[in-house]
This record gives C-alpha cells, sequence and structure tokens, in this order.
C-alpha cells in the first residue's frame, strides 16, 4: 500500500500527465486551440493543487507532492510537446507551440532556426515541463494543509 505523499504525487502527476495527454491527441477547430493552449498552460496548478491538497501536512510536504506530481507530468507534457511537432499529429491544444516556433524564429539569427531546427522542438517541450513543475511546486504549497497551530498567549 501506497503512503499518503506517494498516492498524492500520483494522483496529481495522473491529472497533468492527462491533461497533457489529451491536448496531444484531441483535434481541435482553429479558433479553440489557443484558448485550450492556456488550459493546458496552466494545468501543472491541477496537478500540484491535487497533489498539494492530499498529502496535506506543513507547506514544505505539500511543495514536494507538487514538485513530483510536476515532473511526471511535466515529463509526460514534454513527449507530448515534442510529438505533436511531427508532422501528421493532430492540430490541438499544442498546435500552438508549433506556430509559435513557427513564427517566434523570425527574431532568431538568420540560419539559426535552420541549424538547430531539432534542437528548438527539444527546448519548447523542456520549457513547457518546467511550466508544469514550477506550477506544480507552486499549487501544492498554497493548497490547504493539515498544520493548523494555535497560540495562545498568557499574561
Amino acid at each position: 500500500m501506497l503512503d499518503r505523499n506517494a498516492e498524492a504525487v500520483a494522483v496529481g502527476g495522473l491529472a497533468d500527465a492527462g491533461i497533457a495527454l489529451a491536448a496531444a491527441v484531441v483535434a481541435l477547430p482553429e479558433e479553440a486551440r489557443w484558448p485550450a493552449f492556456a488550459g493546458v498552460a496552466a494545468g501543472g496548478l491541477v496537478g500540484g493543487y491535487l497533489a498539494g491538497r492530499l498529502a496535506g501536512g506543513s507547506w514544505r510536504n505539500r511543495v514536494r507532492s507538487g514538485l513530483l506530481a510536476g515532473l511526471v507530468g511535466g515529463a509526460v507534457l514534454a513527449v507530448a510537446v515534442w510529438w505533436s511537432l511531427q508532422p501528421g499529429t493532430p492540430a490541438g491544444a499544442l498546435w500552438s507551440v508549433n506556430y509559435l516556433l513557427a513564427t517566434g524564429a523570425a527574431w532568431l539569427p538568420p540560419g539559426f532556426a535552420a541549424r538547430y531546427d531539432a534542437l528548438l522542438g527539444v527546448g519548447a517541450a523542456l520549457v513547457c515541463a518546467t511550466v508544469y513543475v514550477a506550477e506544480g511546486a507552486l499549487a501544492g504549497g498554497a493548497a490547504p494543509g493539515g498544520e493548523s497551530e494555535i497560540v495562545v498567549i498568557r499574561e
């Protein structure tokens, strides 16, 4: 049987992973892609909050649980972003990453995007994963916990 923290990390990580997988495989109409991408970008907050809330205890314990859930979800998101950049994948919420890379390369030095084509996709995947990790830690720490202390002042 899993302890409370491991269970909290598993629940939060699975929530993040589910959001990332759905964003990669569900095709969306063009007008829904950007709002869906905003939702996916904030998806690390969901898993972090769930992990922190289920773990309870001190804020350090909640932050740790949210961080670990963000690592799990972020790893899945990194793979999902990388996969969504491949030809022939559905144009879903992660299409926006492809669009930003394609149009944002204009501010890069000439030839840079052509030379480091594959590394730009890997870098985008790692940035998205890092966002999930940071969101998970923040939301886990902000989740309500079980450490209520009563301070009694006697005169």
